[in-house]
């Protein structure tokens, strides 16, 4: 027994023994993430990496750079971050210039993270960026402009895009049936499903994030959110059979996005600048995009190959639309005109074709919209004038009086017998698709 127990206490001596000596648990990636968000994001950013590093995730950090990565799991002395954060082995020393180094405590956290296996976070995160602004109070009530709007024929409801908010209006009435809420800053852009039963909405706060997300049109419940870009949105779109949405932000990128999951199915990059327009052609196969860059592109969807590049427009573009038939395509923005394109079947570079270029306002050209028998477009302008057009020969119809602000958001309604009209007072005004004619009270807000 006397054995026994010695042994015991033996064996209970060894353990607290390796306990003891056990090495501490590595540091947390997400620790690690917070000094690089100090020291470091504001060159390695996603929107505009230095070298291509990105340091925002573990993901993209352990994805490297133009320099490789920099990271080496187990190995701080060999990784170049450190290296370069320690100015070791002729590497240049970060932060650069006069910026503020790093403290020797965030050092060897850094190292003890990588000494550790630079492993990912315990649990998954996005990082979250805040917007540090002074909180002034409004000496009046603020006005909830509205910057787009949509109209879904099935359940005859129009989406009305404010700040913080879509409503669900009635088409008829104009009497709210449900307010969406959810997405961060201005709400820039709606759009619903082929079938109605879904409404989009994409927005987001400046330089910060955007965001996406879809809702029911029937109870006003949320499906889901989608998030991935850092800066706003300013366009969304879902996929005629609905598997896929489509996000255009400020960052220059342009996201296709599983509904069913709400995971990324890939990035189209090659704008050089925001993307504020984006249309799926009818048959779902190519994407349309207008950007800052004076460009409209066209996208293969199942690959994300880039099939034609439109250089015609000589400022930046706001806007694109397909025609019901999906054969046309007309594009518009800071140069005035509307643009109308044939787009062969294939859309691939050479067999595309510039049809009409139809200087059509004193102004920026905000939004065109075809009508779904793709026989009339509806367009709006900073210059205050909403005009409606012959869609095959682009001859003006008929245009609304000065609007009494500008008016980006436009829809035909009613089978195209009406159309709305959205402005930045927070105004919604419905009128005669072909007199002109007010049909009801404007909704103000």
């Amino acid at each position: 027994m006397k054995l026994v127990s010695f042994l015991a206490t033996l064996v209970l001596a060894m353990t607290f023994a390796c306990q003891t000596d056990a090495a501490p648990a590595a540091p947390d990636f997400t620790l690690v993430q917070a000094l690089f968000k100090k020291h470091c994001v504001e060159c390695h950013a996603s929107n505009d990496a230095e070298n291509h590093l990105i340091l925002e995730t573990h993901a993209s950090l352990m994805k490297g750079g133009d320099g490789g990565v920099p990271v080496v799991p187990g190995k701080s002395s060999d990784s170049l971050l450190m290296k370069s954060l320690e100015g070791r082995d002729k590497v240049k020393i970060m932060p650069p210039g006069k910026k503020k180094k790093l403290e020797a405590s965030e050092l060897a956290l850094i190292k003890a993270w990588i000494d550790g296996g630079a492993k990912p976070p315990a649990i998954a995160t996005e990082p979250v960026r805040e917007l540090v602004t002074p909180k002034i109070a409004p000496r009046v009530t603020p006005r909830k402009s509205i910057q787009s709007v949509a109209f879904a024929a099935q359940p005859n409801v129009i989406a009305v895009a404010r700040y913080r908010e879509v409503e669900l209006r009635d088409a008829e009435s104009g009497a709210v049936r449900h307010s969406l809420t959810g997405i961060r800053g201005n709400v820039n852009s709606v759009a619903f499903s082929t079938d109605g039963q879904w409404v989009a909405a994409a927005g987001g706060e400046p330089g910060l994030q955007g965001q996406a997300a879809i809702w029911h049109v029937a109870d006003g419940t949320l499906v889901r959110k989608f998030e991935g870009h850092f800066d706003a949105l300013y366009s969304v779109v879902l996929s005629p059979d609905g598997k896929l949405l489509a996000t255009g932000s400020y960052d220059q990128k342009i996201k296709l996005w599983d509904t069913a999951t709400g995971a990324e199915v890939r990035t189209l990059t090659g704008h050089n600048g925001a993307v504020y327009g984006l249309a799926f052609r009818p048959d779902g196969k190519v994407l349309a995009s207008a950007s800052g860059d004076r460009t409209v592109k066209l996208w293969e969807v199942a690959t994300g190959k880039r099939l034609d590049t439109f250089s015609q427009p000589t400022k930046e573009q706001y806007t694109v639309a397909f025609s019901p038939d999906g054969r046309r395509l007309v594009a518009g923005g800071v140069d005035n005109r509307i643009r109308l394109y044939a787009v062969s079947a294939g859309a691939v570079e050479g067999t595309n074709q510039l049809l009409e270029s139809k200087f059509a306002h004193e102004g920026a050209v905000l939004r065109i919209v075809f009508a779904s028998d793709g026989a009339t477009l509806l367009s709006s302008a900073e210059d205050r004038t909403v005009k409606w057009w012959d869609a095959a020969k682009l001859v003006e119809r008929g245009h609304l009086d000065p609007q009494p602000d500008l008016a980006p958001a436009v829809a035909f309604t009613a089978g195209n017998t009406r159309f709305v009209v959205g402005r930045l007072d927070g105004s919604l005004q419905f009128f005669d698709a072909k007199t002109g004619q007010p049909w009801k009270v404007a909704v103000n807000r």
